[in-house]
């Protein structure tokens, strides 16, 4: 619900429970903005019996009186168009429940967290029936109890939906009305929506939008919503308030906050009487640093071999695509040296270098060339080994395989070849590999995968062309990876 940020006379926003300025105004229930709210104004004990005085005193009353107008009347207040509604066009004194919808969703059930709500409620004392003002705080309701009125209190300790007799001066904080005619569709299709932006598991998602369309609109107003996610948790989809076109058009969900995991998340739509379920990818995080050489990210969907039960990302890394034909070149991805993190040495075109690292992580992007062996001295052989190696480029839950891991799969193949490797469930691409002088070779021909299992001052990988098999590389290399969930 949109609500006025401040009580009705209030100079600001509240700042603090005890904030003087966001106060306000003290009304008897019913009446208008005639000067009585004034905390100032004087007083008189001569009941009205009408609904608008002619004058602006604070109408005292003696024990067993319970209003400031005689006879009562319960319709002073009763929506936008109430005789003496004393809100801005547009708005009005809310309901018992429109109050208790607020009081529920506090951080706590106190004046903490009337404060630290959207709204900010200020502990604005309230006026007795004789005039003085004592301490406390009151917010008027337009709901009525026989002949007192309800409303919403809360002290340091507590929080309530009460009520109090309407000779008394509380708080009035007013709520925009709804719409007179609520809009509606006929159809939502979630499963027709652009999206934008991508969500990835424990960052914060930024720009991320996707426009759900619609058909049938009535060409009238709707208040918006706001949907939490399920399955991947700690997201939630906003669609403003608005109108709907008269026919087609679409509405926009803006998601914002932190994935809690990676997957699918699930938001349940409902607007306009009408219901769908929208689904947004989450990908997992990679490394910090990583440096992706197509500008984005390698997205991560999984991929089953039944024959060895192991799942695999679907795709090299730095692929755009997982591989149509075992020459696809978009599907080739990067050509990593073994044992470096992705800071650019990767990516095809890098720069190179022969200057040789002393430490895990260079200071730089380029590929190092040498005549053979390593591009690290001394050598470090813990570098790929396991999800927390510590040059582990693939995402968060994946990991370079082992030998055995991917010898495995190349016994599964239908043959002992690059056909066999690519209508495997891997789909496995030619995708060359990159000299130790730093020229690129066998794109379209041969394959080279990296695997995490070190022999003496070497490291095995996966070949295949024309056959297979397993053999043993100098790390200066620069091989494809494929990364195994762990």
């Amino acid at each position: 619900r949109t609500w006025m940020d401040r009580n009705l006379g209030a100079t600001r926003v509240a700042t603090s429970i005890t904030d003087a300025t966001a106060f306000g105004d003290l009304y008897q229930w019913g009446r208008r903005a005639d000067g009585h709210q004034c905390r100032n104004s004087t007083t008189t004990s001569i009941l009205s019996s009408t609904d608008q005085p002619a004058h602006g005193n604070f109408v005292t009353i003696n024990s067993g009186k319970f209003d400031w107008r005689n006879p009562q009347n319960d319709n002073l207040w009763q929506g936008v168009n109430g005789i003496n509604n004393p809100c801005p066009s547009g708005y009005r004194v809310p309901t018992e429940a429109e109050l208790n919808a607020e009081r529920v969703n506090w951080s706590s059930q106190n004046s903490a967290g009337a404060i630290s709500s959207p709204l900010k409620w200020p502990m604005s004392t309230y006026r007795k029936s004789d005039g003085t003002i004592e301490t406390g705080s009151f917010y008027w309701s337009s709901t009525i109890q026989n002949t007192a009125s309800k409303e919403l209190y809360f002290s340091n300790g507590f929080a309530s939906m009460d009520w109090i007799f309407r000779s008394s001066g509380a708080s009035v904080r007013c709520i925009k009305e709804f719409p007179k005619t609520i809009g509606s569709i006929q159809n939502l299709d979630c499963a027709s929506s652009n999206s934008s932006g991508t969500l990835t598991h424990g960052q914060a998602a930024i720009g991320v939008v996707s426009s759900v369309p619609y058909t049938g609109g009535n060409g009238e107003m709707h208040i918006g919503q706001t949907v939490a996610s399920t399955g991947v948790t700690g997201l939630w989809a906003t669609l403003a308030a608005g109108t709907f076109s008269n026919g087609a058009g679409t509405l926009a969900y803006t998601i914002n906050g932190t994935p809690a995991s990676s997957g699918t998340a699930s938001f349940i739509l409902d607007i306009g009487g009408q219901t769908c379920i929208l689904l947004r990818a989450v990908g997992l995080s990679y490394p910090s640093g990583t440096i992706n050489c197509s500008g984005t990210p390698t997205e991560v969907l999984e991929v089953v071999n039944p024959a060895t039960g192991k799942t695999w990302m679907d795709r090299n890394l730095g692929a755009i695509r997982a591989a149509t034909i075992s020459t696809d070149t978009a599907a080739y991805g990067d050509l990593y040296q073994w044992g470096r993190r992705a800071d650019g040495h990767q990516c095809r075109n890098s720069a190179i270098t022969p200057i040789l690292s002393g430490t895990d992580k260079p200071a730089h992007g380029n590929f190092i060339t040498i005549n053979s062996g390593d591009w690290r001295s001394p050598q470090n052989a813990n570098l790929w080994q396991g999800v927390n190696g510590v040059n582990n480029p693939c995402p968060t839950g994946y990991r370079l395989p082992t030998e055995v891991e991917f010898n495995a799969e190349r016994l599964n193949w239908s043959s002992n070849n690059a056909a066999g490797a690519f209508s495997s469930p891997l789909k496995l691409s030619l995708a060359g590999y990159r000299f130790s002088d730093g020229a690129i070779y066998g794109k379209g021909s041969e394959a080279f995968y990296w695997t995490s299992t070190i022999s003496s001052n070497q490291s095995r990988f996966l070949l295949f062309g024309t056959g297979s098999s397993v053999l043993t590389y100098y790390r200066v290399y620069g091989l494809t990876v494929r990364c195994i969930k762990d």
